[in-house]
Protein backbone atom coordinates (compact mmCIF):
# COMPACT_ATOMS: atom_id res chain seq x y z
CA UNK A 1 0.00 0.00 0.00
CA UNK A 2 0.98 3.39 -0.88
CA UNK A 3 1.61 5.73 2.48
CA UNK A 4 -0.17 8.76 0.71
CA UNK A 5 -3.07 6.87 -0.17
CA UNK A 6 -2.95 5.92 3.77
CA UNK A 7 -2.87 9.26 4.97
CA UNK A 8 -5.66 10.09 2.44
CA UNK A 9 -7.81 7.20 3.39
CA UNK A 10 -7.05 8.26 7.17
CA UNK A 11 -8.14 11.53 6.67
CA UNK A 12 -11.63 10.73 5.00
CA UNK A 13 -12.36 8.08 7.30
CA UNK A 14 -11.92 11.25 10.23
CA UNK A 15 -13.74 13.63 8.21
CA UNK A 16 -16.57 10.86 8.05
CA UNK A 17 -16.49 10.03 11.13
CA UNK A 18 -16.81 13.73 12.88
CA UNK A 19 -19.32 14.30 10.31
CA UNK A 20 -21.38 11.51 11.87
CA UNK A 21 -21.66 9.79 8.16
CA UNK A 22 -21.45 6.11 7.85
CA UNK A 23 -19.53 4.50 4.66
CA UNK A 24 -23.03 4.25 3.15
CA UNK A 25 -23.97 7.39 3.62
CA UNK A 26 -21.02 8.65 2.48
CA UNK A 27 -20.67 6.76 -0.76
CA UNK A 28 -24.41 7.87 -1.17
CA UNK A 29 -23.24 11.39 -1.18
CA UNK A 30 -20.32 10.87 -3.26
CA UNK A 31 -22.08 8.60 -5.58
CA UNK A 32 -19.37 5.71 -5.24
CA UNK A 33 -19.77 2.02 -4.19
CA UNK A 34 -19.00 1.61 -0.25
CA UNK A 35 -16.57 -0.79 -1.15
CA UNK A 36 -14.69 1.17 -3.29
CA UNK A 37 -14.83 3.77 0.17
CA UNK A 38 -13.93 1.45 2.12
CA UNK A 39 -10.94 0.90 -0.29
CA UNK A 40 -10.16 4.26 -0.39
CA UNK A 41 -9.98 4.69 3.14
CA UNK A 42 -8.13 1.54 4.28
CA UNK A 43 -5.64 3.18 1.37
CA UNK A 44 -5.77 0.06 -0.72
CA UNK A 45 -7.46 2.15 -3.62
CA UNK A 46 -6.34 5.93 -4.94
CA UNK A 47 -9.31 8.14 -6.88
CA UNK A 48 -9.79 10.28 -9.44
CA UNK A 49 -9.89 13.40 -9.49
CA UNK A 50 -13.96 13.47 -9.88
CA UNK A 51 -14.22 11.39 -6.58
CA UNK A 52 -11.75 12.98 -4.68
CA UNK A 53 -13.72 16.37 -5.80
CA UNK A 54 -17.25 14.64 -4.78
CA UNK A 55 -15.69 13.38 -1.44
CA UNK A 56 -14.43 16.39 -0.73
CA UNK A 57 -17.97 18.00 -1.33
CA UNK A 58 -19.84 15.58 0.85
CA UNK A 59 -17.57 16.05 3.62
CA UNK A 60 -17.48 19.83 3.73
CA UNK A 61 -14.02 20.22 2.94
CA UNK A 62 -11.16 21.31 0.30
CA UNK A 63 -9.53 18.65 -1.81
CA UNK A 64 -6.01 20.03 -0.48
CA UNK A 65 -6.99 18.66 2.83
CA UNK A 66 -7.56 15.48 2.37
CA UNK A 67 -4.48 15.00 -0.15
CA UNK A 68 -2.12 17.18 1.70
CA UNK A 69 -3.72 17.39 5.33
CA UNK A 70 -3.85 21.83 4.81
CA UNK A 71 -6.44 23.00 7.26
CA UNK A 72 -9.07 24.33 5.14
CA UNK A 73 -10.57 28.28 5.18
CA UNK A 74 -12.95 28.71 7.68
CA UNK A 75 -15.36 30.18 5.47
CA UNK A 76 -14.97 27.05 2.76
CA UNK A 77 -17.61 25.25 4.94
CA UNK A 78 -20.46 27.67 4.09
CA UNK A 79 -19.13 27.68 0.47
CA UNK A 80 -19.36 24.09 0.15
CA UNK A 81 -22.78 23.81 1.74
CA UNK A 82 -23.92 26.36 -1.30
CA UNK A 83 -22.49 23.88 -3.40
CA UNK A 84 -24.29 21.26 -2.96
CA UNK A 85 -27.67 23.38 -3.67
CA UNK A 86 -29.71 23.15 -6.76
CA UNK A 87 -28.49 26.36 -8.44
CA UNK A 88 -32.41 27.70 -7.91
CA UNK A 89 -31.85 26.75 -3.87
CA UNK A 90 -28.43 28.16 -4.15
CA UNK A 91 -29.84 31.79 -5.07
CA UNK A 92 -32.63 31.45 -2.28
CA UNK A 93 -29.87 30.96 0.34
CA UNK A 94 -27.44 33.73 -1.20
CA UNK A 95 -30.91 35.97 -0.56
CA UNK A 96 -31.47 34.84 2.99
CA UNK A 97 -27.45 35.17 3.44
CA UNK A 98 -27.72 38.55 2.09
CA UNK A 99 -30.71 39.47 3.98
CA UNK A 100 -28.97 37.88 7.41
CA UNK A 101 -25.72 39.68 6.85
CA UNK A 102 -27.31 43.54 6.25
CA UNK A 103 -29.71 42.91 9.21
CA UNK A 104 -26.49 41.88 11.77
CA UNK A 105 -24.22 45.27 10.22
CA UNK A 106 -27.15 47.37 10.46
CA UNK A 107 -28.09 46.52 14.54
CA UNK A 108 -23.72 47.17 15.06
Amino acid sequence: MNEQNIEVGKRITDLRLKRGFTREQLSELADISVQFLADIEKGRKSMTIATLRKLSSSLLTTTDYIVNGRAADENYSILSILNTLSDKNRRQAEIILTAFAEAVNSEE
